[in-house]
């Protein structure tokens, strides 16, 4: 099958939760990429649900669901990069504003 992606897709395998409505339910990450990733999780937010993302290996993000498939969801990253403004940063932007 020939893809044309735009990000380069890169395997993982990292444990994660994704945050709905104040819960958290596990999954693993089966795919990253600049963009965004995959997650296999029993949970299935609707298309377009904004989600937090607790990444073991990178920390927290915020993102949106874009698509379900049998054995997940993919989201992808609100800030485009996930190393540009994890969700912490947010956090702590609206709560320690400089005047």
């Amino acid at each position: 099958m020939n893809e044309n992606r735009q990000y380069k897709r890169y395997a993982a395998g990292d444990c994660a939760s994704l945050g709905l409505d104040g819960s958290w339910h596990p999954c693993s990450v089966q795919n990253l990429s600049s963009n965004g990733l995959f997650l296999e999780t029993f949970c299935r937010p609707p298309i377009g649900t904004v989600v937090e993302l607790n990444l073991s290996s990178l920390g927290r993000y915020c993102g949106t669901v874009v698509r379900h498939a049998w054995d997940g969801v993919g989201v992808q990253f609100r800030d485009g990069n996930p190393h540009a403004i994890p969700l912490h940063d947010h956090r702590q932007g609206a709560l320690f504003k400089d005047n």
